[in-house]
Parts: structure tokens; sequence; C-alpha cells
């Protein structure tokens, strides 16, 4: 009788043991979810084709103005390195990053892809 105890007990010890261990694993496992905050912000590109400066603006609830005028868009993936937003015709708008912040706009209506750069604030002295 001890016998069938003792290993009904280590049977229990070592399933309690490896569930716990897998349990840990996926718990770490899981990345944290990308803050839309990352790409909020006001962004300055240039078009290569007429050398125009144009203005895109990203809200934290990730609606999008590009000069001034919103963009009908819908979020359709968003990660640490890219927010990607389908606008009502299809296309794709997507914002590439680093580490530290939004570094290029690919626009698939036009096939191009543009650099972008916080936009600067006027000093006012």
């Amino acid at each position: 009788m001890k016998g069938r105890e003792f290993a009904l007990f280590g049977i229990s010890l070592l399933a309690g043991l490896t569930g716990g261990f897998s349990l840990r694993k996926k718990q770490h496992a899981q990345p944290a979810s990308p803050s839309p905050l990352f790409y909020a912000g006001t962004w300055q590109f240039v078009d290569p084709h007429n050398q125009r400066h144009h203005r895109l603006a990203i809200s934290p609830n990730l609606d999008i103005e590009i000069d001034g005028r919103p963009i009908e868009v819908s979020v359709q993936h968003l990660d640490d390195h890219q927010l990607t937003f389908q606008d009502k015709f299809g296309y794709h708008l997507v914002i590439h990053a680093n580490e530290k912040r939004p570094i290029s706009f690919f626009d698939e209506a036009d096939d191009c892809t543009y650099t972008v750069h916080a936009l600067e604030t006027p000093h006012h002295d």
C-alpha cells in the first residue's frame, strides 16, 4: 500500500512541477502589446517626384491625416516595428519603426516609401 501511495505522490509531484514550468514558460513567452502611442505624432516626409513636403499626423487613437486632410482607414496590424492601415479603397499604408520611433511610410497606392522625420516645432524667442 505504501509503495502505491508513494508512486501516486511522485506522479502528482512530477505533473505539478512540469505543468508549473510550462505555464511559466507560456506566460514569459507572450510579448507585451505594443502601444499605439509609440506611433502617435506629426511626421514630415518629402515626395521624391516633386520635392514637396508633406505632413503625416497620427493621433493616439490611430486616426491619420495627411496635409491636414483626414484619411479614412482601419488598422490591419500593429506591433513594435510596423503599423498597417487599409484605406477605403483597399490600399495599405504602412508605418515602419525602429526601437525609438517611426522611420518610414509606405503608400501602396503610390507604390512609394517615404522616410519620415519628426516635425520640428518652431522656436519662439
